[in-house]
């Protein structure tokens, strides 16, 4: 009896480590065909300026309240360019489009990017990419209330072990 139950654990074991059927690799093509319905590259050219304007708020939170010369200003403007374009240059197209398909090509199967293909050619898929930047924003918005009061317990709660230890 025992004889049995190793063997069908081994049977088990051996099943187990053998894939149910190979997977056909997802090629270049269905690849870019779904960076395509789902607008890739369109999302990206969008992301790009708001990144920037996330570059120019931090400087001008950094520099709030403080006078700067216009040599200061100047430096601070050259530095803003030069970081923009970086920026511009490590997120090209050119450079993300082999990242996105190699992420593509290891996250899903073939069957997995035809049907994610077939759903974003559909209207609805077409309507859920026109929704995307509302969806973002509402999301950003409903994640900063829950946040914004946990950081100011925690603010309030550093505050109060600062003035505890004087």
């Amino acid at each position: 009896m025992s004889h049995r139950i190793l063997l069908a654990a081994l049977l088990a074991l051996a099943a187990a480590a053998v894939p149910a059927q190979a997977q056909q690799p997802v090629d270049d093509a269905r690849l870019d065909r779904l960076l395509e319905v789902t607008r890739a590259r369109q999302t990206l050219d969008a992301m790009l300026p708001q990144v920037e304007a996330s570059q120019r708020q931090m400087v001008a939170q950094m520099t709030a309240g403080r006078e700067l010369d216009a040599a200061q200003q100047e430096r601070i403007e050259r530095t803003l360019a030069a970081s923009a374009e970086s920026v511009r240059k490590a997120l090209a197209w050119d450079n993300l489009e082999p990242v996105y398909r190699d992420i593509y090509r290891q996250t899903f199967t073939s069957e997995d990017i035809d049907a994610i293909i077939g759903f974003y050619e559909s209207a609805a898929g077409q309507r859920m990419l026109d929704k995307m930047p509302e969806l973002m924003q509402n999301t950003m918005a409903a994640m900063q209330r829950l946040v914004v009061p946990m950081l100011q317990d925690m603010e309030r709660a550093v505050a109060a072990e600062v003035s505890a230890a004087q």
